[in-house]
């Protein structure tokens, strides 16, 4: 299972996509580097830029590329 299964497969430093919380936190197909504060997934590294609550009561982190 891609926790990130999107049809964008190139990334720049900026881009942003949605993930729900639950699949960053079982670190499913991402690593996360602890010293840096960063996920890496796809190849690429991603911060946590925000955070939106679903009507759905999920919960997802906004993720920006940073390289």
């Amino acid at each position: 299972m891609n926790p990130f299964s999107i049809a964008k497969n190139s990334w720049q430093a900026g881009d942003t996509r949605e993930v729900e919380q639950s699949r960053l936190h079982k670190e499913i197909g991402v690593e996360y580097d602890s010293y840096r504060r960063i996920y890496i997934a796809d190849g690429y590294e991603w911060s946590i830029v925000g955070q939106i609550a679903r009507e759905n009561g999920k919960k997802y982190y906004i993720l920006q590329c940073v390289g």
